[in-house]
């Protein structure tokens, strides 16, 4: 069975920082970590944002984890498309 070998932390970052990993590598890895936590509360990462952030339950570790996570997909889906690459049907 041929598994893919998790990074550590620090792996992941060296690689990233040495364009080993591209942006789209990164989405899916994010992606993959909020179907986890979303499959394990049995609630949508979207929906889990709007309720936990700024309450007390924030800081407990795995919401903590996946707030930081959500956080991270959401910025870097955005900044992958440019609103002037957008063309506006009128």
């Amino acid at each position: 069975m041929n598994q893919t070998k998790k990074l550590t932390k620090e792996e992941f970052v060296e690689q990233l920082s040495h364009r080993k990993i591209s942006a789209d590598d990164v989405l899916n890895k994010l992606a993959e970590e909020l179907y986890a936590f979303e499959k394990k509360y049995k609630m949508r990462s979207e929906v889990f944002f709007k309720i936990i952030v700024g309450t007390p339950a924030e800081d407990i570790p795995d919401f903590l984890i996946w707030a930081s996570c959500y956080r991270s997909y959401f910025r870097l889906f955005q900044s992958r498309f440019s609103v002037k690459g957008l063309a506006y049907a009128v």
